[in-house]
């Protein structure tokens, strides 16, 4: 089985040690979205976060998990945003909807099921795009 986490996955991971069932699960390859290291490091503030990072990363880039969209995918992106119902159009103009459709695209590319809390995003794109796997974790109590 191939496995790929969303932003908030490792953020209720490292936080509250949540998820770790899925995150630590033996026979599953795992990958990493590049948009996601992305948000990790936005996010990272301190040097204590920074070593973390790192040590997250190296295994998945030691391994050549991390994956990157090509220029169809963006492609693709664009057409998702442009073809969003009225209801979800407003979501076009997030950037975190927008890195959300960059992961599940990741996520479509390697063939992995995509683990999240945001079942509002997901949901919508999940719905927009064929053959993208998604699993909904519940947030942890202490995310809240």
């Amino acid at each position: 089985m191939k496995a790929m986490f969303d932003t908030n996955i490792y953020i209720s991971f490292i936080r509250n040690r949540t998820h770790h069932d899925i995150l630590l699960q033996r026979g599953t390859v795992k990958y990493m979205s590049a948009v996601v290291l992305m948000e990790l490091w936005a996010g990272s503030k301190t040097r204590k976060a920074d070593r973390l990072l790192h040590q997250l990363q190296r295994p998945y880039a030691k391994a050549g998990r991390i994956i990157t969209l090509r220029a169809g995918h963006y492609i693709a992106a664009g057409h998702l945003l442009s073809d969003l119902k009225p209801e979800h159009k407003k979501l076009a103009k997030q950037a975190d909807f927008i890195n959300d459709i960059q992961i599940a695209l990741t996520a479509l590319h390697v063939g992995a099921t995509l683990y999240t809390e945001n079942k509002k995003h997901f949901r919508v794109i999940a719905e927009m795009v064929n053959g993208l796997k998604v699993e909904y974790r519940n947030r942890s109590i202490l995310d809240s």
